[in-house]
């Protein structure tokens, strides 16, 4: 996503303490759920998503770690 530099918007300095935790556990399921569908673009395609959201509240993106389960 191409952001204005001029764009005004709620960061989550902002926000109070239950919306971040709300819009993090929405980002949690997004991936979660996405990481279900055996095409990789789809995951990716939520990634993005979710990196783009948490950059407009004013957060450094989304990092992904991969665990393996055994």
């Amino acid at each position: 996503m191409n952001f204005k530099k001029d764009i005004k918007t709620v960061g989550f300095k902002d926000m109070h303490p239950d919306q971040v935790a709300s819009f993090v556990a929405l980002t949690d399921v997004l991936l979660r759920l996405a990481e279900q569908f055996e095409d990789e673009r789809v995951f990716e395609h939520a990634l993005q998503t979710a990196d783009d959201a948490v950059v407009l509240f004013g957060g450094l993106g989304v990092e992904v770690i991969n665990e393996p389960s055994y």
